[in-house]
């Protein structure tokens, strides 16, 4: 049951557009998906998907998913050839204008479809640093753009006035995602519609405006910050930029050119030209707003890095003889071993939970390598053990495969594209897929 106040607020805002707004709230939510782009270029994946491809109008590597049943236990959704998106939230991240080299925040980044995207448009060069304040949302992050097989992003749990001091001025782009009361999911989330109040609005609007200064402190002068809720109100979107705006006479909302949704609602300070997605738009319900922040000179931030404990040398042989090519930069912290394409930097107080490519462990003189390498889109393991749809599907549950071959490690691959590793003893491969993103039955 949609909340009264709630009905009363969106007859205000959309009057006459109100009942199609019901009637499109009435019908079933589409669902949609990314292409990994690291990983695979779009017509491959149709190739070997057969999904139908139908485009939507908010980005270009997203599309509509059509008649799919089960498929995030798929071995296409588990090897990170594809992320499962609501269509509109896709519309975000390439107001970012994000390019190779950049340094990009992703503030309030889980569960990570965000984060993901802007991976892909990184593509392995420069450096994403993902957030999360919420611990165990923090981990489902980092399991997503490990699926990802992303070789430059940085995951933490921190709250966003520390990452502010550890990276001032530091990005060239920075996301800010905002918490918000989830108007956009009613159709999707009854949850969101129980837990709706006006109290709730505004305790949210209170936490954007912190978030949003925080965010701005991290933005290098003539980068460009990105704002975006999945929810109508005025006092989280238009309102919350006006605020913003005030108070930050150097940040300028510009034009998105992207011709999805409609203009924002005119409160001065150019807020129409953000971007507003309604249910009758074709999406869920999304406010976009992108801003830029004038030029001027000023000292780049240069981070400090980690200091790393000798490389071992049994690593150095593992590679060799196993990974297709190596990292550009290594780390090594009792005995955990970490790659990357980015300088592992020290980000100040923040709590980081990856650093990029966790490569492994150090155990009594031997290296056990990790899940995240043979997952990875720079590097992967040299042996390959192709399997079939049926042999993927027991490889994800945890079970052994046969494996008649050279022994050692081999990384299990579906449609030629990696879904895992295992170790080969000349007869069997023992399975090393993770137990806790093991599919059930």
């Amino acid at each position: 049951m949609i909340p009264k106040e709630f009905e009363q607020r969106m007859q205000a805002l959309l009057q006459d557009e109100y009942p199609s707004y019901i009637e499109e709230m009435n019908k079933e939510a589409r669902r949609g998906f990314r292409i990994n782009t690291l990983k695979i270029d779009v017509d491959s994946f149709f190739e070997i998907s057969n999904f139908q491809k139908e485009q939507t109008p908010f980005s270009k590597e997203s599309y509509y998913l059509i008649d799919e049943a089960g498929v995030g236990k798929s071995p296409l959704h588990t090897s990170g050839l594809m992320y499962i998106q609501e269509p509109s939230a896709s519309s975000v991240v390439p107001l970012l204008d994000v390019k190779p080299g950049m340094k990009v925040l992703d503030l309030c980044a889980a569960p990570g479809s965000k984060s993901t995207n802007i991976a892909s448009l990184l593509q392995n060069e420069g450096l994403l640093v993902s957030n999360e304040i919420h611990p165990k949302r923090a981990k489902i992050l980092k399991e997503n753009t490990i699926r990802w097989g992303s070789a430059n992003t940085l995951v933490i749990n921190s709250d966003p006035t520390t990452i502010a001091k550890a990276f001032e001025n530091y990005f060239d782009a920075v996301l800010v995602d905002a918490p918000c009361s989830g108007e956009g999911m009613f159709r999707k989330n009854d949850k969101a519609m129980d837990e709706w109040s006006i109290e709730n609005v505004e305790a949210c609007a209170r936490r954007q405006k912190g978030i949003l200064e925080d965010a701005y402190t991290c933005l290098k002068p003539g980068g460009t910050l990105v704002y975006s809720t999945c929810t109508f109100a005025l006092e989280e979107n238009e309102l919350q930029m006006v605020d913003f705006l005030q108070s930050h006479s150097d940040m300028h909302i510009v034009q998105i050119d992207n011709a999805f949704g409609r203009a924002g609602y005119d409160y001065g300070y150019d807020t129409v030209l953000s971007r507003r997605i309604f249910p009758m738009d074709g999406g869920e319900g999304h406010y976009l707003c992108k801003l830029v922040k004038d030029e001027v000179e000023f000292v780049s931030n240069e981070l400090d890095l980690l200091k790393s404990d000798k490389i071992p040398d049994v690593v150095y042989d593992f590679i060799k003889e196993n990974l297709t090519k190596e990292l550009p930069y290594l780390y090594c912290h009792k005995g955990h071993v970490y790659g990357g394409v980015h300088p592992f930097i020290k980000p100040g107080k923040c709590k980081v939970v990856n650093h990029q490519v966790y490569l492994g462990e150090v155990v009594k003189n031997r290296f056990e390598p990790s899940f995240d390498v043979s997952i990875n889109s720079f590097v992967s393991f040299k042996k390959q053990l192709e399997v079939s749809y049926e042999q993927a599907i027991r490889y994800l549950k945890g079970e052994t495969l046969p494996c008649v071959n050279e022994k050692g490690y081999y990384a299990v691959t579906y449609k030629n594209h990696p879904i895992g590793f295992g170790k080969c003893d000349g007869r069997i491969l023992k399975n090393k897929y993770p137990k806790e993103y093991r599919i059930k039955n």
